[in-house]
C-alpha cells in the first residue's frame, strides 16, 4: 500500500541529495584554482611573518644581551653491574661552570655561563647568548655519593657513582 508520508519523505530526502551534489560539483569546479589560490596566500604570509620575526630577533639581541633562563639537558643514566653512569650533555660550559651535587638517591647538575667582557663595536649578529641549566636525575639504586667523581669532555659530563650495595634477588617458594 503507498502511504503519502513516506513518500514526502523520501522526496524530501532526493532534493537535500540532490543539492550536495550540486554543491559538490560547483566546489570541484571552482576548486582546483581556489585551493591553489588560497595555499599561495598562505605561504606568502608563513614567509612575511617568519622575516618579521627573524628581522625582530636579530634587531632585539643586537642591541642588549638575550637571557633565555635555564634550560633542562638530555642525559642517558645507565645501570651497570658495580656503579651508575650518567652522561649530560653541557654544551658551550666549561668544568668551572658545572656544578654536580649528588645524593644517595639523586644527582642535581647546574652550569651557569658567564657573561663575556664588553667587546669593541656594535653587533651586528648577537645569537650566542648567557644561559643556565639544571638537570635533577633520580637513581633507579642507592648509590655512594662520597665516592662520585665527574668529567667533563668534548661537552659531555660523564658521572659515575659506585652503588651502595649490590641488590640482591631471592627465589621464593610458595607453600
Amino acid at each position: 500500500m503507498f502511504r503519502p508520508s513516506c513518500s514526502v519523505k523520501l522526496i524530501a530526502l532526493e532534493v537535500q541529495y540532490f543539492r550536495r551534489q550540486r554543491a559538490l560539483y560547483t566546489v570541484e569546479a571552482m576548486g582546483e584554482s581556489l585551493a591553489e589560490e588560497v595555499i599561495n596566500t598562505l605561504a606568502q604570509v608563513q614567509r612575511e611573518i617568519e622575516r618579521t620575526f627573524r628581522d625582530l630577533w636579530t634587531k632585539i639581541a643586537s642591541e642588549r644581551p638575550i637571557q633565555l633562563g635555564t634550560w633542562e639537558p638530555p642525559a642517558d643514566v645507565i645501570d651497570r653491574d658495580d656503579e651508575v653512569v650518567i652522561y649530560v650533555d653541557v654544551p658551550g660550559f666549561s668544568k668551572d661552570d658545572i656544578r654536580v651535587r649528588v645524593t644517595e638517591d639523586s644527582v642535581e647538575v647546574r652550569a651557569e655561563r658567564r657573561e663575556e667582557g664588553e667587546v669593541e663595536g656594535r653587533y651586528v649578529i648577537k645569537q650566542r647568548v648567557r644561559e643556565s641549566l639544571y638537570k635533577k636525575i633520580e637513581l633507579p639504586v642507592k648509590v655512594r655519593p662520597e665516592q662520585a667523581r665527574a668529567r667533563l669532555e668534548n661537552g659531555v659530563l660523564e658521572i659515575r657513582i659506585p652503588k651502595s650495595e649490590v641488590a640482591r634477588e631471592v627465589q621464593v617458594v610458595v607453600e
